[in-house]
């Protein structure tokens, strides 16, 4: 495998689930795999995310030493932006998870041009238009909160 620029990569939405996503790794990938998605189109970004674990420190008083123990893993949030297409699909449905007060996430599906595909499930916090100027594109970033570990495909 070697290194690729981001050039090629696709960003897409799945139906709301009905159902927290299964514990079990193999059970979740196999939904997650299983689902219909729509590209989200003119994707320009994708902020970072993965998963991190806090940081749980301990100091004793015997050695003054202090320890540090991984703790929760939290994968964040992510910035997705977008040149603003109002007419697009994958953009729509965005705004429409953006909405949905409902407890249940959305799967996101992340497709890079090597062949590896990363799935997670999040809610998508806020819609925000931006770079609102006479000599820019109009673009869009939307925030999704993870709420799932990340899962990653390599290519077949």
């Amino acid at each position: 495998m070697s290194i690729n620029t981001g050039a090629g990569t696709r960003f897409a939405i799945g139906p709301i689930l009905t159902a927290d996503l299964p514990k079990d790794t193999a059970a979740a990938m196999t939904q997650l795999k299983g689902l219909t998605y729509v590209q989200v189109g003119e994707a320009e970004t994708i902020g970072d995310y993965g998963d991190e674990a806090a940081d749980v420190s301990f100091t004793g008083l015997a050695d003054g030493r202090a320890r540090h123990l991984k703790g929760a893993f939290d994968a964040g949030s992510t910035d997705i932006t977008v040149g603003f297409d109002a007419g697009d699909a994958g953009q729509t449905a965005m705004v429409v998870a953006q909405k949905n007060r409902s407890r249940y996430d959305y799967p996101i599906q992340i497709t890079y041009v090597d062949g590896y595909v990363d799935y997670f499930v999040g809610k998508v916090m806020s819609s925000r238009k931006t770079n609102i100027s006479n000599g820019d594109v109009l673009r869009r970033t939307f925030t999704i909160g993870i709420n799932s570990e990340i899962f990653t495909v390599e290519p077949a």
